[in-house]
């Protein structure tokens, strides 16, 4: 039991440390100013650890949308599928793969963007965080980059539309 408890916290921490750098890798592969989200990036981790930890976070998406339509021009999903039980002790990002599936992004100069998160139901308030709605992706492409982060306690599915 001791060795699953380290795992899986271990393993939600790297999660979420690598929410974090597949979203700012995105951000300036749009060529967006990162600085907005390197602000409130404490927000983000105490909910994304909060929520992985307790097993509520489905999917971490990244909104770019344009200023002045608010129509969404990209989105980076990323779907978490949680271990039970987890006994291996593993950590592994395949950051080849986010970059060769942002590359290539256009320019996305006078867009902003946002993070939002799907939860399952009954999932705990953290400040910082409200509720909303995700942007229609109805008018993107939808490209499914495959398991981008593999741990002990979960891994990390990307998608991409554009």
């Amino acid at each position: 039991m001791r060795t699953s408890v380290h795992v899986a916290a271990r393993s939600y921490v790297y999660i979420a440390n690598e929410i974090n750098r597949i979203f700012l890798e995105s951000i300036q592969s749009a060529g967006l100013d990162p600085t907005a989200y390197v602000q409130i990036q404490q927000t983000i981790e105490n909910g994304l650890r909060t929520w992985i930890t307790m097993q509520y976070l489905e999917t971490a998406h990244l909104e770019i949308v344009d200023r002045n339509t608010q129509a969404v021009r990209s989105r980076i999903d990323l779907g978490l599928t949680y271990v039970s039980n987890p006994t291996e002790d593993r950590y592994s990002t395949d950051i080849d793969r986010v970059r060769k599936a942002l590359a290539g992004t256009p320019s996305m100069a006078g867009c902003e963007y946002r993070v939002v998160v799907t939860l399952k139901d009954g999932a705990p308030n953290v400040n910082g965080w409200g509720p909303t709605n995700l942007g229609s992706v109805d008018h993107l492409r939808r490209q499914d980059v495959g398991d981008v982060v593999n741990t002990g306690g979960g891994k990390l599915q990307m998608f991409r539309y554009l």
